[in-house]
């Protein structure tokens, strides 16, 4: 007998693209102080910080849910 393969919640991958997006963000902005993130320009902080709103009004405008 198959096992059969479970189905990802409605808006399970939604919301894991935004905390991915959070803590790439927070972890960035965290550790800029160390040298290797001191390279990074402000522009890739401001575009991964930009990628978490996305993300967050996303989630919060237009959720999946069950249908």
């Amino acid at each position: 007998m198959a096992a059969q393969r479970r189905q990802p919640r409605p808006g399970q991958r939604q919301r894991l693209r935004w905390t991915v997006a959070s803590a790439a963000a927070i972890l960035i902005w965290g550790f800029r102080w160390l040298w290797p993130m001191q390279w990074l320009p402000g522009w890739v902080v401001f575009f991964v910080v930009l990628w978490a709103l996305l993300e967050l009004a996303a989630v919060l405008i237009a959720p999946r849910r069950w249908r």
